[in-house]
């Protein structure tokens, strides 16, 4: 019966009888290791009463059959004698051989009753309660922001409302509050929880405050954490690491700068009428009122 399998059907056999070599083999070679393997094991299924659980465990699993903790002696005696007798009958193995859900059906059912009483849908509540700002860097030019509010806070803000957020350019700069570069504002609803900002500029470092306006003046409440934007192109190495393919060792040295310097043309002439010159020298040209040469 064998033979009248594919060549595909064999090795995956073959694979699962843990037959070695298996996947060289040509057709006539499979079906004589896999014959020669089965009347093995059928020796070795005349002992399986006699045998201790741990041995019947280890028999099973070369048959390649999948097993549970909860398989008993029993159990194990029955699902490879099933195994056994599709052989010898000449039968394909069917998902029932394999699967042992139907030898442990007690012990699926009580799982499967305890699994009803588990809800599927995990509600996260909309508030921790506590005072947070969050800054991530997206890409060189967005930052995304998310908070979180204490009762006590959120009570001062829908008294101050609009929410205000407020994002500092700080790039090598030690941030007192009063120091940035450059500062962003953004009047946000106070219900508000996230929002992407876009930022002017690539590696550079940002903190954000949020706060409210008590006239011209901005109270802040949260600062968060320090954000840095990625650059937008490529940095110039300056140190190479090479290697002596001689003697395998690796070595350092500085590299000549491959910066493409920009050179700029001005704009001139080889002679002209010098009665039109008002003052100048080599190749520039000056201009007089009114726009004449």
């Amino acid at each position: 019966m064998e033979g009248g399998k594919t060549i595909r059907q064999l090795k995956k056999e073959a694979m699962n009888l843990k037959i070695k070599g298996y996947y060289n083999m040509r057709k006539a070679e499979l079906v004589e290791a896999i014959s020669k393997r089965k009347m093995e094991l059928a020796k070795t299924a005349q002992e399986l009463k006699s045998m201790k659980i741990h041995q019947l465990r280890s028999f099973a699993k070369r048959l390649g059959l999948k097993l549970s903790r909860g398989n008993t002696k029993n159990d194990l005696v029955n699902m490879i004698s099933e195994v056994l007798s599709t052989w010898k009958g000449g039968k394909k193995e069917t998902k029932r051989v394999v699967n042992i859900s139907s030898v442990n059906s007690s012990s699926s059912q009580v799982i499967h009753k305890e699994a009803k009483g588990i809800s599927s849908q995990a509600n996260l509540p909309s508030s921790y309660n506590k005072d947070k700002l969050v800054g991530l860097e997206v890409n060189p030019t967005w930052v995304y922001f998310y908070w979180d509010f204490s009762r006590k806070t959120e009570e001062i803000l829908k008294k101050h409302a609009p929410l205000v957020l407020r994002v500092y350019d700080v790039t090598y700069v030690n941030f007192n509050g009063a120091n940035a570069h450059r500062t962003f504002e953004l009047e946000l609803d106070v219900n508000e929880r996230k929002y992407y900002v876009n930022v002017p500029s690539p590696d550079a470092n940002y903190i954000a405050e949020l706060g409210y306006k008590d006239g011209e003046r901005f109270i802040a409440l949260i600062r968060s954490n320090l954000i840095s934007t990625p650059p937008a192109s490529p940095k110039i190495s300056q140190m190479e690491v090479w290697m002596n393919l001689k003697t395998r060792q690796k070595f350092s040295e500085i590299s000549v700068s491959k910066e493409m310097i920009h050179v700029e043309k001005l704009v001139g002439a080889s002679s002209f009428s010098p009665s039109k010159v008002v003052s100048g020298g080599g190749s520039f040209i000056w201009m007089r009122e009114g726009g004449q040469k």
